[in-house]
């Protein structure tokens, strides 16, 4: 007679549990055969859309877990080649699945992310190895840090791509490429060098207007040859980003702006010389690492809005599903940028490269402050090496044919790879900086290494934009979310410029020690916006008299305290200011609310205020 294995029902009915839990987010499980220890492929979809974020599964079904003593972990025995290639070998990620069947529970680790058991396989001779699957790793209530475990993988994986490679610098292996000088001198002259020196010197001084028209004048000339209308389209790009970023507008535009410059600049040099396409081929390739680091940052903000109420989960989730396949593109358009960097090193032309190579840092800088935001230092220093790298190959070509403006923007760009004085970054622009030969040159890139150096110790630097933060992580969010900002009319951006502008209260709180604030009605379009950006101050403020008992509601915080100001506050002879130049940090204003809690509760019959309204 045939009978069927125990083991076999064991694990059909922890595939139905996995299908169960996973399917129940609207994610595709597909079932493989003949992958080396791979159970499944799992497509992660949002609203029915797919995200293009995937991982392997490899599950493992038991009808009796072995649980510890204390109930905190799950031990699964692996063969030690299996778990050496989920967590050493495999190139993509793998999440190693526990499904005990009896109590339908389904259990999740990371092997990939398991720095315990890779220091094990690495070191050990055994068989088999235990994992250890915590058991607060549960599915579906840990979807969030699931997928927040799957864009951990992807970097993961980059840090390991990027340390296995050579430490040495790419110049390391440079061989001479003789006249290169010549060529960089017969360049300059083909392109129009003085009219550019003359733009280039606008933009420093930040006459923008002026740049512009002039850089348009030299790519629009019919007689100008392509080199000139290159470095004129190069120009525009920063030029645009520039004026973006000084006119508040939504940030993502400057990463667009310099994509569509771009893809000019491929279109421009479509039959040029070879030399030019390579230039605006790593151009485009910075360009789109540079929109998709941005819009990881977007998506970072929005986990980070959503993270501590989760009062929308399924938002939320999305934000973390998107996240984990941007962060997968991120590392793809890198490790694409680093072939084409190692292919520059000894390019016949490479002198004309450099200010393509420096382009690919701008988004690593970015990138390395949402990297430790979160505070992952490993990944963020070996993102940090690499960029620093192509900083001083940029400069070595630079100063193998003179060119000292190339020079020292391979000094800048070098600085946006540290935070610190005390780094080896810092160290190798300030030298290199020092021994500029233009004393002009090196007044100039010196000055803005103090500059660098005073931001970092947290000090304002005169002339530097600081824009609205609060209005700058909407607008970030709003770009993830497809909302348009554009239109000032719209409720919805009325409600989010009053929710940005009232984030904080203390322009009022400073006015008076007596005085504080609370959330009054909250409509429809106030209760949209907290649920899509987790943001409670759209909606109409109180403020209230903590001495003698008065309180004044207006629709935003400004409106409400002009109206206690001319009622009650400009007669009080008990009004008491706080000290000039009080600036509340959200802890003090934090405590400040929490002793006046009741007062505030007692006088509007709703705890801090809030109360739902049926109208804005």
């Amino acid at each position: 007679m045939i009978t069927k294995p125990e083991q076999h029902d064991t694990d059909q009915t922890g595939n139905r549990l996995l299908r169960e839990v996973l399917e129940s987010f609207g994610w595709v499980v597909n079932d493989t055969q003949r992958d080396y220890g791979i159970d499944s492929n799992v497509q992660v979809f949002e609203k029915k859309s797919a995200t293009g974020a995937w991982f392997h599964v490899q599950l493992k079904s038991s009808a009796s877990s072995n649980y510890s003593a204390d109930g905190t972990f799950v031990s699964q025995e692996l063969s030690a080649d299996h778990a050496r290639h989920y967590a050493l070998e495999m190139r993509q990620p793998i999440f190693l699945i526990h499904a005990d069947v009896a109590s339908r529970q389904v259990y999740w680790c990371a092997p990939q992310l398991d720095i315990q058991l890779s220091a094990s396989l690495r070191n050990a001779e055994a068989i088999s190895v235990t994992v250890r699957i915590p058991t607060a790793q549960i599915l579906p209530s840990t979807a969030r840090e699931f997928l927040k475990a799957l864009g951990d993988i992807h970097l993961a994986l980059a840090n390991r791509e990027i340390t296995s490679a050579s430490n040495s610098s790419f110049s390391d292996s440079l061989k001479h490429i003789p006249d290169q000088d010549v060529l960089y001198r017969a360049y300059q002259e083909k392109s129009n060098i003085l009219k550019l020196r003359k733009i280039a010197e606008f933009y420093k001084e930040r006459e923008y207007d002026q740049a512009r028209v002039r850089a348009m004048g030299v790519f629009n000339d019919p007689d100008a040859s392509i080199e000139a209308k290159v470095w004129a389209l190069t120009q525009l790009g920063h030029i645009d980003s520039a004026i973006v970023f000084r006119s508040g507008r939504p940030q993502v535009e400057m990463a667009e702006s310099l994509l569509s410059h771009a893809r000019s600049l491929q279109a421009l040099t479509k039959r040029g010389p070879a030399y030019l396409k390579f230039y605006a081929l790593i151009m485009r390739s910075a360009a789109e690492l540079g929109l998709l680091v941005h819009r990881n940052h977007g998506l970072f903000l929005g986990e980070q809005q959503h993270a501590q109420t989760f009062d929308n989960p399924v938002l939320a989730l999305g934000f973390y599903a998107e996240r984990s396949e941007v962060t997968r593109r991120v590392v793809a358009k890198y490790n694409q940028c680093l072939r084409l960097v190692r292919y520059a090193a000894n390019y016949p032309d490479r002198w004309m490269l450099s200010r393509a190579l420096v382009g690919i840092v701008h988004p690593v800088g970015e990138y390395l402050i949402t990297l430790r935001s979160e505070n992952k230092l490993a990944v963020a220093e070996a993102f940090s090496q690499s960029a620093f790298r192509i900083c001083k190959l940029a400069a070595w070509i630079c100063k193998d044919v003179g060119d000292e403006e190339g020079i020292a923007y391979a000094l800048l760009g070098a600085l946006l790879t540290t935070r610190s004085a005390d780094s080896d970054e810092y160290r190798w622009a300030l030298d290199t900086a020092q021994n500029l030969p233009d004393p002009d040159m090196r007044s100039d890139v010196l000055l803005k290494l103090e500059r660098a150096k005073k931001r970092w110790a947290g000090e304002l630097v005169e002339g530097d934009y600081h824009g609205d933060t609060t209005w700058q992580i909407i607008q970030n969010m709003a770009s993830e979310l497809g909302i348009d900002l554009s239109d000032e009319s719209d409720p919805l951006v009325r409600g989010l410029r009053t929710a940005a502008k009232d984030n904080s209260s203390e322009r009022v709180l400073a006015t008076c020690e007596h005085i504080i604030d609370s959330l009054g009605a909250t409509g429809p379009i106030a209760q949209q916006i907290w649920r899509l950006f987790n943001i409670s101050t759209a909606g109409s403020k109180v403020i209230h008299c903590t001495l003698h008992g008065y309180h004044a509601e207006g629709k935003d915080l400004d409106s409400a305290y002009s109206e206690l100001k001319t009622r009650h506050c400009d007669s009080c002879p008990d009004r008491k200011p706080r000290p000039e130049g009080w600036r509340g940090t959200e802890e003090e204003i934090r405590a400040i609310r929490s002793i006046h809690h009741d007062f505030v509760a007692s006088l509007t019959g709703t705890p801090n205020g809030f109360r739902r309204a049926s109208q804005d």
